[in-house]
């Protein structure tokens, strides 16, 4: 039943990534038609997914289906800065990540994974911890361009004076923006977990939850030290993906198990 939307938002993503790549080498053009094919991607995204919540009644929100949501709202997070320079450079990449992650939907069925028992608590502990994941995958891209900026930088090439290349500044100051909001929203999702929640422990779930742990203090390690010792730079960015890499390990790798080798 959704399949059609499903087909069309993996279109558009890929037309606008490849238009937003051309774009990357003269802002102005095909401007219109990257937005139309954005707004479309998107709509028929989030389309996709009220489709397969539908069909699955809210019982099976499996790994692919919780991919497929974390990138909609990256792609949505990223798709709203409009022509920021930052943005910009990075959207061909995250734009190809959510087409690849429509893709994983149209070859695993719904019914793939363990039922939930969808209650109101645990609805908002799922919510608050997709939106965490999409914040801090983003500051990751954002950090990772802080690197190839850096690099280029260091090396003297035309490109780091380009009008195409972002400021070094403005990518940083938004990569700790993201990383702190991100690393709030992470924090509110383990408080709630841990006050409303019984099974965190649990057999099933304790691999997970380790891993949560250990990624949120790694993070918040980085936030913290930002503010109070003014830790940025590359030593930052490797932090920062070495607290992503914990978090896709609790989150995914769990899943993974649970969704696919177990069920």
């Amino acid at each position: 039943m959704y399949t059609p939307l499903v087909g069309i938002s993996i279109l558009a993503y890929v037309l606008s990534a490849f238009i937003l790549s051309a774009r990357l080498g003269d802002p102005n053009r095909m401007r219109r038609r990257a937005l139309i094919l954005s707004l479309v991607a998107l709509v028929t995204h989030v389309a996709a997914l009220i489709g397969v919540f539908t069909e699955t009644s809210f019982v099976k929100v499996n790994l692919f289906i919780s991919l497929t949501i974390i990138t909609f709202i990256l792609s949505f997070l990223n798709t709203i800065r409009g022509d920021h320079p930052a943005s910009l450079l990075i959207r061909p990449a995250i734009y190809g990540l959510a087409a690849l992650s429509l893709v994983t939907v149209l070859l695993v069925p719904a019914e793939v994974g363990r039922p939930i028992y969808m209650t109101p608590i645990f609805a908002l502990h799922m919510s608050l911890a997709l939106i965490a994941s999409a914040i801090l995958t983003l500051a990751t891209f954002y950090g990772v361009q802080l690197l190839y900026v850096n690099r280029l930088l260091k090396q003297r090439s035309a490109k780091a004076v380009s009008h195409r290349i972002p400021p070094l500044m403005s990518i940083e100051q938004y990569f700790f923006r993201l990383l702190t909001t991100g690393t709030i929203v992470l924090l509110l999702a383990m408080i709630v977990g841990f006050i409303y929640l019984e099974d965190l422990f649990a057999r099933g779930q304790l691999h997970k939850t380790i891993f949560s742990i250990m990624a949120l203090l790694a993070f918040g390690g980085i936030v913290i030290i930002h503010y109070w010792r003014g830790l940025r730079g590359r030593i930052a960015v490797y932090l920062t993906l070495l607290a992503s890499s914990l978090l896709i390990l609790g989150y995914f790798g769990s899943r993974f198990v649970r969704d696919i080798i177990i069920s």
